[in-house]
């Protein structure tokens, strides 16, 4: 049968423009803090977003029978609650569409019709319907949102792509795979895929000019964003670890930016885990070139620093912040300054989920978030995730972090063996996460001279090792390391 064209590419945008609401104008959105833009604010306020879950993104609006999804984002809500506050919020991230799904009950944004095929003009009230439900649950109980508008996933596994998981996940059960829907062909799109910049991202008019096929993404993306821009806490995340191209990227950051609120932010995730600057396949699209490109508002960059690229919980933590200073130190130079985000770690149990998570805030990102658990059985990960975050989240709502930048040169001696990661204000409060030594070794800060408060934490237990006012000299401030794990963090604060 031969299926029709979609007819209305020259118009599309116009629903995504016209249709946002007075709350998507003018509400107070989460964005850059402007005294120190490589944090978040929040009406005003910076906020620090910390985050856990039980469950993949794309269930709570895909497969709402697999997970009590709402159950999850009020226990995240309950540790926020009682962390009691106004700088501290929750963090989730939210994929609209399944990307494994050609299952019975799997619920797209495309209407699907009797024959099992997608109608991609038409989109499904439901799944609407638990779209914005989930993004109200989530702002009535302060937690930011990544919507994220693509799944690479979903575009690079299947016949020809990076592996073949069969006819009923991925792009074989993809609704813009031609044989999914009745709107295109293969003429338009072809049915296998490839591992990396397949043909589903080479439709912009600045690349192929795919009108049937850039047309209908480009229809989904207007839907999308006339529910997106009603909600303040969203951020939207142009894809999921992304092999595309950079030209792929910077077309949908400037296409999203003329059809949401100004000052909503727009950032990207790319697949790539290496420093040098290559992208998994295109050298280009890696986090430091979004870094200092004047078209995202953020850099979401846990790839760049996951257990992927740096193996052990330690070695995430300390190569992770040096990371991490390396692309601030880009942003710095080329004065496009702007949050570092990390939505997801895979180390998020027992075994080195605190070093981690405290790495994040201590090496200079703009968030902490544990990816879902991936083995059996789930809950008593997501207990520990959950305390965890309520754990650093204490701590956070002690520090001005909101005045902070990384600063490890002001450790001038470290116990042998020893690394760390500071974060300071300028010659004044600081938080140093150091990794080794042993009680009764010594650690030197470069602090001016005076009296400050020294409070040494356990991060697993929250509890503090130790508490003591000490005097700075001309040589620094001289901390002896007390009885406790090789993990500690200290506190220390002008008297």
């Amino acid at each position: 049968m031969t299926k029709r064209p979609f007819v209305m590419f020259l118009i599309v945008g116009l629903a995504g423009i016209m249709s946002m609401s007075a709350v998507g104008q003018n509400a107070s959105l989460i964005r850059p803090w402007p005294e120190n833009p490589y944090y978040l604010a929040w009406d005003g306020t910076p906020v620090f977003p910390l985050g856990a879950a039980g469950y993949l993104s794309w269930y709570p609006i895909s497969r709402i029978e697999e997970v009590d999804f709402e159950q999850q984002l009020e226990q995240l809500a309950q540790v926020i609650e009682e962390i009691d506050s106004p700088h501290v919020c929750g963090f989730v991230r939210c994929l609209p569409y399944d990307p494994l799904g050609g299952e019975e009950g799997v619920l797209q944004p495309w209407l699907k019709l009797e024959d099992g095929r997608y109608d991609l003009e038409q989109f499904s009230p439901e799944w609407e319907e638990r779209l914005r439900g989930y993004l109200q649950l989530a702002l009535d109980r302060r937690i930011v949102v990544s919507l994220e508008i693509w799944d690479d996933w979903s575009l690079t596994r299947g016949v020809g792509g990076a592996h073949n998981p069969g006819p009923h996940a991925v792009w074989n059960a993809h609704p813009f795979n031609p044989q999914n829907n009745i709107n295109y062909d293969d003429d338009v799109l072809p049915v296998e895929t490839r591992p990396h910049n397949p043909p589903f991202y080479r439709t912009i008019p600045s690349l192929e000019d795919n009108r049937p096929a850039f047309g209908l993404q480009a229809h989904y993306v207007d839907h999308l964003l006339s529910i997106a821009t009603d909600y303040p806490n969203v951020m939207i995340n142009l894809s999921n670890e992304s092999r595309a191209t950079l030209e792929w990227s910077r077309f949908w950051a400037d296409y999203i930016r003329e059809r949401v609120p100004e000052g909503a932010m727009i950032g990207d995730m790319p697949s790539t885990n290496r420093r040098d600057g290559g992208g998994e396949y295109e050298h280009e699209f890696n986090p430091m070139t979004l870094s200092t490109d004047p078209k995202y508002d953020y850099v979401d960059i846990s790839q760049g620093v996951s257990r992927h690229e740096f193996g052990s919980p330690h070695q995430q933590a300390i190569r992770g912040g040096e990371r991490i200073i390396g692309y601030r130190q880009a942003m710095a130079e080329a004065d496009t300054r702007r949050p570092l985000i990390v939505s997801k770690d895979y180390t998020n149990d027992v075994h080195g989920g605190d070093i981690v998570l405290w790495s994040r805030f201590v090496g200079g990102a703009s968030t902490a978030r544990f990816h879902r658990p991936y083995i059996d059985p789930v809950e008593p990960v997501i207990e520990f995730q959950h305390e965890a975050v309520g754990r650093l989240g204490r701590f956070i709502a002690r520090v001005p972090f909101w005045r902070m930048h990384p600063d490890r040169a002001l450790a001038i001696q470290l116990p042998e063996g020893a690394e760390a990661n500071i974060l300071a204000e300028p010659n004044g409060s600081c938080v140093i996460q150091l990794l080794g030594g042993s009680a009764g070794d010594a650690m030197v800060l470069q602090l001016p001279s005076g009296t400050w408060a020294v409070e040494w934490i356990d991060p697993a237990t929250g509890q503090r090792l130790s508490h003591s006012e000490m005097t700075a000299e001309d040589e620094g401030l001289r901390l002896t390391l007390p009885e406790g794990p090789e993990h500690r963090v200290a506190y220390v604060v002008e008297q």
